[in-house]
């Protein structure tokens, strides 16, 4: 084209201008002259219509050669455009090849059917353009008939990275496509011959491929993770947490030492009447009162009372004992109020069933020291009082936090300590939420693992020897059970990156087997049998009657099915539905081609 354009036709055009049209002398086109050139050299020419055709076909493939070579010249260029175009005219060459033979063909043939130049020209467009529009028309048909539009598209890259994430398998085209239609095929296909033993297989290897990774990941959280493991986790998680919670009170009531001397007086008022309160008889019945006192505290507010009275007397200046100077009553050393509390808050957090001093009495003795030493900080000033405050803020905060855990880890056994952390997580996810937050990563790691080993846990009826069977239907089950909190609680504080999003990635899978083919929910094997059953009627009712029909209808419907089967659970046909379907990039160079190709003829 650029030949006949830039040096032929304007040459004759000048000619046709100075000895008029049709006079003297004309320069031939390209690929007239390369015929002539041929015919001297003695080839044959084309003298019948087929002749011809066969000629045009491969002039058409000959010249594509010719235009992708200038194409890949092109390429190597300097310049950005140039490389572009260049590539253009280069890209797919065999199909380039394939659109300039079938448009010179389709030209050739329509010109020997008497077609004139109209019907030429749209012969050569539409045969050149019909290698990289027919495959798209009939790719992009296909895609659109079993999974839709572009969001179907999505749908299905969405379902394949779903599976691969969960468990590196590839879903089927009804998982994929999530289509009714094309589940209810796979549903069918696993009931009849043929078809039942591809899909049950797959099913199968889903469910393994699921299983492996669940194992795995729960390897990678604890390994050997068990319930009574997880017990012992808990217990030791929490006892860590105690040993934190008194380091940062020791951290904190040191800082109010600085602004409070050792020595320093302070009331117990409060801590006397709570004392008094505690071991108070009922009135009228001093005999029934016995039973309801408790010999400890009554000892301890004995004790107070001397020390008081001991306190009270050592403060009395010398000399002054016989004036009748009566000293502030009621107080005892700073440290001493100090250390009582600490020793009645280990009591508390150390209380058993079994111990001598319930500890509903034990935390009304701390509330009523700690109302004391709080009036010692007011009055010591501002700084005493702002590090009181944060002390007991933390203390009280980090003591109820220590009940609740109690209730979990108050257990005869690690299994029963595991037990009642993980119960009511449907309900929602404080109390796991809790606790998690209170014990260190391995310990929380291990809790997490133990819960995701029980998710898929089959249950009893359909259990092996060893107990450990899994079942995604039962992973689907008791996922879906446990609150959002309580997932979120339970995974994301396992400090273990992007659990949580893990176990919702295979709780998806599980979601679409259970949607997509009831193959893959055990069933009974009912409608297998009844199918089995009437293609083996039809059989042998075909070889009694010598029905050739029935006979090959019998023998093809296990084929169709296998091949149908085949085609559904197909990793590369799978994988193809979630491709956008493009044209091919021979089409553009192959329409400049098949332009180039009129204009020579012209």
């Amino acid at each position: 084209m650029v030949t006949d354009n830039l040096i032929a036709k304007p040459i004759n055009a000048g000619l046709n201008a100075v000895m008029g049209e049709g006079q003297g002398p004309r320069m031939k086109m390209l690929g007239e002259a390369t015929g002539d050139l041929l015919t001297k050299a003695g080839l044959p020419t084309a003298e019948t219509a087929s002749e011809r055709v066969v000629q045009d076909i491969n002039r058409g493939g000959a010249s594509a050669l010719t235009g992708i070579a200038t194409g890949a010249g092109l390429a190597n260029a300097a310049g950005g455009v140039t490389q572009a175009v260049g590539k253009t005219l280069s890209a797919a060459p065999l199909a380039q090849v394939a659109s300039g033979a079938s448009g010179a063909g389709a030209q050739g043939l329509t010109r020997e059917g008497g077609g004139g130049e109209g019907a030429q020209f749209a012969a050569n467009v539409a045969g050149s353009l019909a290698p990289s529009v027919v495959p798209f028309v009939a790719r992009s048909a296909v895609r659109g008939a079993l999974r839709g539009g572009e969001a179907g598209r999505q749908r299905v890259a969405e379902n394949i990275k779903i599976f691969e994430e969960a468990s590196g398998t590839v879903p089927t085209m009804g998982q994929a496509t999530q289509s009714r239609t094309l589940q209810a095929a796979e549903t069918g296909l696993s009931n009849v011959i043929g078809g039942s033993g591809l899909m049950a297989r797959r099913g199968e290897v889903q469910a393994k491929a699921l299983e492996d990774s669940v194992q795995a990941l729960s390897r990678e959280l604890a390994p050997d993770a068990t319930g009574w493991g997880a017990g012992e986790a808990i217990t030791k998680g929490v006892n860590a947490f105690k040993d934190s919670v008194e380091t940062t009170q020791k951290q904190l009531y040191g800082k109010l030492d600085e602004f409070i001397p050792a020595n320093t007086p302070v009331s117990v008022n409060r801590t006397q009447e709570a004392l008094k309160a505690l071991n108070e008889g009922i009135e009228g019945a001093p005999n029934i009162s016995q039973f309801f006192r408790n010999a400890k505290i009554g000892n301890i507010e004995r004790a107070m009372l001397k020390d008081v009275e001991g306190a009270t007397l050592a403060n009395v200046p010398p000399g002054m004992s016989s004036t009748g100077v009566t000293p502030t009553a009621g107080q005892l050393p700073y440290q001493a109020i100090q250390k009582l509390r600490t020793l009645v808050g280990q009591e508390i957090s150390e209380n058993s069933l079994t111990s001598d001093v319930p500890r509903s009495k034990w935390r009304a003795l701390y509330a009523a020291l700690s109302d004391d030493l709080g009036t010692a900080a007011e009055a010591a000033g501002p700084q005493a009082q702002q590090a009181w405050s944060r002390a007991n803020q933390y203390t009280r905060g980090s003591m109820q936090r220590l009940d609740q855990l109690e209730s979990i880890v108050n257990r005869d056994a690690p299994e029963k300590i595991f037990k009642a952390a993980t119960t009511g997580l449907s309900d929602g996810g404080t109390q796991i939420n809790r606790l998690m937050k209170s014990m260190p990563e391995e310990n929380r790691r291990e809790v997490a693992a133990a819960v995701l080993q029980r998710l898929g846990r089959a249950k009893n009826s359909s259990q092996n020897e060893m107990g450990d069977a899994f079942s995604s239907e039962t992973f689907l089950t008791n996922l879906a059970a446990m609150s959002l909190p309580a997932r979120r609680a339970l995974f994301s504080n396992s400090g273990f990156p992007g659990l949580e999003q893990k176990i919702q990635t295979m709780g998806k899978m599980a979601a679409n087997r259970r949607e997509g083919a009831q193959v893959f929910a055990n069933p009974s094997g009912t409608a297998r049998q009844i199918g089995l059953g009437a293609w083996a009627s039809t059989l042998i009712g075909g070889l009694a009657t010598g029905n050739p029909v029935m006979i090959s209808g019998a023998l093809a419907a296990p084929a169709s099915a296998n091949v149908l089967a085949r085609g559904l659970t197909s990793e590369k046909a799978v994988r193809g539905l979630a491709e956008r379907t493009t044209l091919n990039p021979a089409a553009a160079p192959a329409g400049l081609a098949a332009l180039a190709r009129e204009d020579r003829e012209r």
